[in-house]
């Protein structure tokens, strides 16, 4: 179960928890004939949701000895609120084999920019695993790095906006609400908050704190909607400006009088207070985030609430005024340590995990998509749409989704666009300012031979 979406990946928190042990078990550098792995992965103490991750782990392991006997999995918890935390942590624990795991839960935007640093290992044999045909093209190249392939989606996610139908109808506002362009938003939180002073009329990630979330579904899923992209695929290039550019940038300073105030922003646990306090209070009108949410309201969620799925209802998306909708997608991978102490038997357990049948018990409990085509049509999928029907309404939007440039440069990218968002809401920069510095920024990070600014 995931409430917090917070990622960031900065050098001076490597520094920070720099003197942290990681993990409770040590791969031996060299012990290729060892029948014990180790798979780390990250805890999250304020929202252990249904422990779907060691069951996950422990199913597979089970599996694992029926076809290698004698095999043993530890498993190898990183326990913390932060996800930024956990990343400067596993980090960490794969500069040593003393500390090293053999598989490891990898965020598919940090494939990139840990196998450039050794961390992790191209998976080639994966090619020609049974399971491989049943991930999407997208979910496929999500993990490949320079042609290679260094892991295996779990999970899947897209982006909605949660708005309160009462709080709507109170404002004057028809229900149901869909926008079809950023002033649709901007007109919707202005009535919000005209109507109610006592609410955060938007909740809107923003700022360093929320890492992450700040840039991915505070900034870039929005540029989505727009003819302007972060990275240029055919090109190769990034995009530092342009008519989309500045529109997002705008849009994002027409919305800071009606998003939650400095000290909720400002927190890096911000995500837990708009997801286990504001919405289940009715305090807030609009929250753009993560299709998981709707999922710690469930019976065996961590804030049982039948009445959210009355109060609160999902909109798209939209395209800024052109038509149709868009969205983006994040989702997690297990990889392969490249200081594993058995790479056959670590390949083997990733395997395993991504069978159809694990997958969709695993998304079904932890408020995930599947990335496996076959796992949806699994009964453990099927089930848990009767009781979330906002996950139906969720996988649907996989059908205009984008993801995250997986490259070295983006992380470092990322944290620049999260420190102007929030640059934007404590009104210390103005749009054109931010668009101004974002460039100036990510031509400092990739060079000048690798930008280009859109004109149209």
């Amino acid at each position: 179960m995931r409430i917090s979406k917070h990622i960031t990946v900065v050098a001076s928190l490597a520094i920070m928890v720099s003197g942290v042990i990681v993990g409770g078990f040590n791969t031996v550098s060299g012990a290729s004939a060892t029948k014990t792995i180790s798979v780390m992965y990250w805890t999250n103490f304020d929202n252990p949701g249904t422990n779907a991750i060691p069951k996950l782990i422990n199913a597979a392991a089970a599996q694992l000895a029926k076809q290698y006997p004698g095999a043993k999995v530890v498993l190898d918890p990183i326990t913390t609120s932060s996800e930024s935390t956990y990343y400067a942590k596993i980090d960490l624990a794969q500069r040593s084999a003393a500390t090293a795991p053999d598989v490891v839960m990898e965020d598919s935007f940090l494939i990139g920019s840990d196998a450039s640093a050794g961390f992790i290992q191209a998976i080639p044999k994966i090619k020609s695993w049974s399971g491989w045909q049943h991930f999407p093209a997208a979910m496929q190249n999500v993990v490949t790095y320079n042609g290679k392939v260094y892991g295996v989606v779990n999970s899947t996610d897209v982006q909605l906006a949660y708005y309160n139908a009462k709080l709507f109808r109170e404002a004057g506002i028809a229900v149901p609400w869909q926008p079809h362009s950023f002033a649709d938003i901007v007109t919707a939180s202005k009535a919000l908050a005209k109507h109610d002073k006592g609410i955060v009329p938007a909740w809107l990630y923003t700022g360093t704190p929320l890492g992450e979330a700040s840039s991915f579904r505070g900034f870039e899923v929005f540029l989505d909607g727009t003819n302007d992209r972060l990275y240029n695929s055919a090109t190769k290039k990034w995009e530092i400006s342009g008519p989309g550019f500045t529109a997002t940038w705008n849009f994002l300073a027409a919305m800071r009088p009606y998003t939650e105030p400095e000290s909720d922003w400002s927190n890096p646990n911000g995500s837990s207070t708009v997801n286990l306090n504001l919405m289940p209070a009715n305090q807030v009108g609009i929250v753009f985030d993560g299709s998981w949410v709707s999922t710690a309201y469930v019976k065996a969620g961590p804030k049982p609430d039948p009445s959210f799925f009355t109060n609160f209802k999902e909109a798209r998306f939209p395209t800024n005024g052109t038509g149709g909708y868009t969205n983006q997608s994040g989702g997690f991978a297990w990889s392969l340590s490249s200081r594993a102490g058995n790479s056959k038997l670590g390949l083997a357990m990733i395997e395993d995990m991504s069978s159809a049948g694990n997958i969709a018990t695993f998304d079904a409990a932890d408020g995930n998509i599947p990335p496996r085509t076959d796992a949806t049509t699994q009964q453990q999928w099927a089930a848990i749409n009767k009781v979330d029907p906002v996950l139906t309404f969720a996988t649907n939007q996989l059908a205009v989704t984008n993801y995250r440039p997986n490259l070295p440069q983006y992380p470092q990218i990322s944290t620049e666009i999260a420190t102007l968002t929030g640059d934007i809401s404590a009104g210390s920069m103005t749009a054109a300012q931010a668009e101004t510095a974002f460039a100036a920024k990510v031509t400092q990070i990739v060079g000048a031979s690798h930008v280009v600014r859109m004109t149209k």
